[in-house]
């Protein structure tokens, strides 16, 4: 089967994990528990204080090893195929980096977004911006389609998500396309509530599993819908996943995943 397009593995948490050698660490504000675990933000008055202090203002050029392997990605694939490139949303960078790493429930970083909302505020917009630069890099370096992911999006209530999370993902796209209006952006609020983005400047809204075809054209229906398949549907016998494929195809249309 001729190869369709070619996505870069392990860029979600990377803009976190550039942090670990970088100012907020020098400060403070940021430990490492393990060599391979992500940077942990303490969760403590003392560092909300240096979290805003020191990174606004962070730049990527830590990350220019991801620039340099979307070049060599699409030179390598002699441009036949489109290169995706993506990054962590800020809410779901800001759960790695309170919770330390991937976690079943992300209550440190649910209190942050209650005891200290505007810390937390201005956490995010920092992350936000950051996001910004890390995908215009990744586009400069040849990923025409980009992707933000909110994996931990499902984690909080719809509310909650709204005010805390749904502008600055609705900015991320804005800016990107501002700047570069050449490329394509997508986003994945995963279990969220997809219909925020209806008004955005997002090309495709991804859909969770958990969203039915249907459901998820009458919240978002001038979007292209990226849908659906459940992972474990891949432990089932190949008929079985054949007939489930088929019927996302035509119940979605081109954009699957």
């Amino acid at each position: 089967m001729p190869m369709m397009l070619a996505i870069l593995g392990c860029q979600l948490r990377l803009i976190t994990r550039s942090m670990a050698s970088g100012r907020l660490c020098e400060a403070g504000a940021i430990r490492r528990l393990q060599p391979k675990q992500e940077p942990q933000l303490m969760l403590m008055m003392r560092a909300q204080c240096l979290v805003t202090k020191y990174i606004v203002g962070l730049q990527t050029e830590s990350l220019s090893y991801v620039f340099d392997a979307i070049y060599w990605t699409r030179d390598q694939v002699q441009n036949k195929v489109p290169v995706i490139g993506f990054s962590g949303a800020p809410w779901t960078l800001m759960g790695y980096m309170v919770e330390g790493g991937a976690v079943r429930s992300f209550d440190r970083a649910k209190k942050w977004l209650y005891l200290y909302p505007e810390a937390s505020r201005r956490l995010l917009t920092a992350l936000r911006d950051i996001v910004v630069e890390y995908l215009v890099g990744q586009f400069d370096s040849g990923a025409p389609l980009l992707t933000v992911f909110d994996t931990n999006c499902g984690e909080v209530p719809p509310r909650i998500y709204e005010e805390f999370c749904v502008p600055d993902l609705k900015y991320i796209a804005t800016e990107v396309k501002k700047r570069r209006p050449g490329a394509l952006i997508s986003v994945f609020p995963k279990d969220g509530e997809i219909g925020a983005f209806e008004d955005s400047d997002f090309d495709v809204v991804g859909v969770s599993w958990t969203t039915s075809p249907a459901e998820a054209r009458r919240s978002c229906p001038s979007k292209t819908l990226q849908g659906n398949l459940d992972p474990h549907l891949l432990y089932a016998d190949p008929e079985q996943i054949r007939e489930r494929t088929v019927k996302m195809v035509k119940e979605f249309g081109r954009v699957l995943d």
